[in-house]
């Protein structure tokens, strides 16, 4: 997951809950390598050390160690920073791993090269919020480095259409099956999108368990993030609309962004 939000804007329940269970997190979306070519493609160009802010489960930050890049992944469910540390052990990889908010962290030390990949941008609901998100950044970019980060595009289908029309089911390891679905409510005045999942767990014994847990997803627009950008201090490089590095358009699905810090 990832950088969150709890304790700067109001709601009724806990946005980070539904990652607290990493192994679950990691068979919904551990598979995804669509980030892949253009965060190795960063990380070449401009070498270690690496930050990866949100970090998750750590699965790029384990990709990039793996090919010998001195990473510090940091996460501020522990849930997740613990799933990732017994995965790094257990494939002999070496990270830096940090349980923090990443409006508040301080790590006594600069990155050539930081990442938040994951749409972990819309955990940050306001504008403080991204204030103190981005100026973390600076503080613990080098001069000479990159912050590339992506959020969801707001079009009509991101904001009001449901991602998966039937629930979708996943097999553990061990039989376990996993039935989640999904319900979403976009509220334009706050621009934030409130999402309600319901899990099932069958297990091969025969016992059930059901979770119901919620999240909070706040969308920018493309100009609102120009401006976000440069009144904190950063120039944009590069700005796309998908992980193919075309253009970003209307239709869009994402709006992926290259940037270096004002100096």
């Amino acid at each position: 997951m990832q950088g969150g939000t709890k304790g700067t804007f109001m709601l009724d329940y806990d946005p980070l809950e539904g990652y607290r269970d990493a192994q679950a997190y990691d068979l919904e979306d551990g598979d995804y390598v669509a980030d892949v070519p253009l965060t190795e493609q960063l990380a070449r160009t401009l070498g270690g050390p690496l930050l990866d802010l949100a970090c998750g489960t750590g699965t790029m930050a384990l990709r990039l160690a793996a090919q010998g890049y001195p990473v510090t992944g940091l996460d501020i469910v522990p849930e997740m920073i613990e799933w990732a540390s017994q995965k790094a052990a257990a494939q002999g990889i070496s990270v830096e791993w940090v349980v923090a908010d990443a409006r508040t962290f301080h790590l006594q030390k600069q990155f050539s090269f930081i990442y938040m990949l994951g749409n972990a941008f819309q955990h940050f609901l306001t504008r403080a919020d991204h204030k103190a998100l981005l100026a973390r950044v600076r503080e613990h970019l080098r001069p000479e480095g990159c912050f590339l980060f992506v959020t969801r595009n707001p079009t009509l289908r991101n904001l009001f259409e449901a991602r998966f029309a039937e629930p979708q089911k996943y097999t553990m390891e061990d039989g376990t099956q996993l039935i989640a679905a999904e319900q979403q409510h976009y509220d334009p005045i706050t621009q934030i999108q409130h999402y309600t999942f319901h899990n099932q767990w069958l297990y091969p014994t025969g016992q059930q368990k059901e979770q119901t847990t919620r999240t909070a997803l706040r969308y920018v627009f493309p100009q609102e993030m120009e401006a976000l950008l440069f009144y904190n201090g950063f120039n944009i490089q590069a700005c796309y609309g998908n992980w193919q590095q075309e253009p970003l358009t209307a239709t869009s699905p994402s709006m992926i962004y290259v940037c270096q810090k004002r100096l």
